[in-house]
């Protein structure tokens, strides 16, 4: 049996596989995962998921080591600066509050910091910063993966028409 001429239809399947994670998956945000894990604030509190019902959110999830992510946080401030208790904006990580304190050494942030228990792979996020825009019934109005221009006219916009 010559094994050499499976060696192409190998390649192909490999290719294909590769193709469609990187076309499929990869700018795409799963629906909001926050009922998949358990959260934790900075004092190691359990946060039950049903606080943040009723509110305007932004979740943005993010690792401490992303560049887009740091990029992020400015815009995501300047939010929650600009519509104060009316919008509620949540970081969420898997990391360690050290790696997060340290991280806001470097980057100040008044923003609200969460640990999820589980590892933010294994609830569906593979890319960073992966943030959702969601109304008061808890349904996800936008989402946006890598992206990190969320502080504009549109968006204030959109964020007022939900408020309302």
């Amino acid at each position: 049996m010559n094994k050499k001429k499976y060696i192409p239809f190998l390649l192909a399947v490999i290719f294909g596989n590769v193709l469609y994670f990187v076309v499929f998956s990869g700018k795409r945000a799963p629906k909001n995962p926050i009922e998949k894990t358990t959260l934790f604030d900075e004092q190691n509190n359990k946060i039950d998921a049903s606080t943040f019902t009723g509110k305007v959110l932004i979740l943005s999830y993010f690792q401490t080591w992303c560049g887009d992510c740091r990029k992020e946080q400015p815009e995501l401030m300047e939010l929650q600066k600009h519509f104060g208790d009316k919008l509620k904006v949540v970081m969420i990580t898997d990391e360690s509050f050290d790696k997060v304190n340290s991280m806001k050494a470097v980057l100040p942030s008044d923003l609200i910091f969460y640990r999820s228990e589980k590892p933010l792979k294994e609830i569906g996020i593979r890319r960073f910063p992966t943030t959702y825009l969601i109304n008061k019934k808890g349904e996800k109005v936008e989402a946006k993966v890598e992206g990190i221009d969320w502080y504009n006219d549109d968006m204030i916009k959109e964020i007022d028409a939900l408020i309302i």
